[in-house]
């Protein structure tokens, strides 16, 4: 069944504290946006450090050094999977090997210019993409349509493989993203820029996962 993924894209630990807060009860796992000004040219609150919430966490880490992130999360117990960019010029298998030895379950994010074919090497020995409706980097933008055939050639090819959608999510796009076959859809604006998070956010799980 899909799944929402409240996505956190916060500037310290009380924002990251009280969006905690919102969807607590409302979602299973959120993604916790880790930005460090050079991969992307944003920055984020991404440290690492001991959290009180029944939330399962799983990190996209849009950074040069994702091994050094997940390195300092992994005494974090709510933690159970990471994202990291296929378009890094780092040994992926490497922090494959780091996310399996913790017990963390992995996989690559794709933005909207990076073809599917190139996660070819990795989608059998991973658990999940990312697919990036938006160029990576802040939220709010609208979704490039071109991601949504990315996911369907993704399903057709590897259908085993966890579909994750990130960037451009609104109630008017979400019908597409679950027709083209998304399994987890990670909103951020949609639920944070609205005037009632909780609200919106139970309102966007009604919409992906039924009443």
């Amino acid at each position: 069944m899909p799944e929402l993924i409240p996505a956190l894209l916060v500037q310290d630990a009380a924002e990251f504290r009280t969006r905690l807060d919102f969807v607590e009860g409302v979602a299973r796992c959120v993604q916790l946006d880790c930005m460090d000004g050079h991969f992307v040219s944003s920055r984020t609150w991404y440290e690492a450090g001991a959290v009180d919430t029944s939330l399962e966490i799983e990190l996209h880490l849009m950074v040069s050094d994702p091994l050094a992130v997940i390195r300092a999360w992994k005494r974090i117990p709510q933690v159970v999977r990471a994202f990291w960019h296929l378009e890094a010029p780092i040994d992926h298998q490497k922090i494959i090997d780091e996310c399996r030895t913790l017990g963390w379950e992995c996989g690559l994010a794709i933005s909207p210019d990076t073809s599917a074919e190139r996660l070819a090497p990795y989608a059998e020995i991973t658990d999940a993409v990312l697919v990036l409706g938006v160029t990576p980097g802040w939220s709010g933008q609208k979704l490039i349509p071109s991601t949504l055939e990315k996911v369907k050639q993704i399903k057709e090819r590897w259908p085993a493989l966890v579909v994750g959608f990130d960037g451009g999510v609104t109630r008017g796009t979400i019908p597409d993203l679950l027709a083209a076959g998304v399994d987890r859809v990670c909103a951020a604006s949609a639920i944070f820029l609205d005037a009632h998070p909780r609200a919106a956010a139970e309102s966007l799980k009604r919409l992906i996962e039924g009443p």
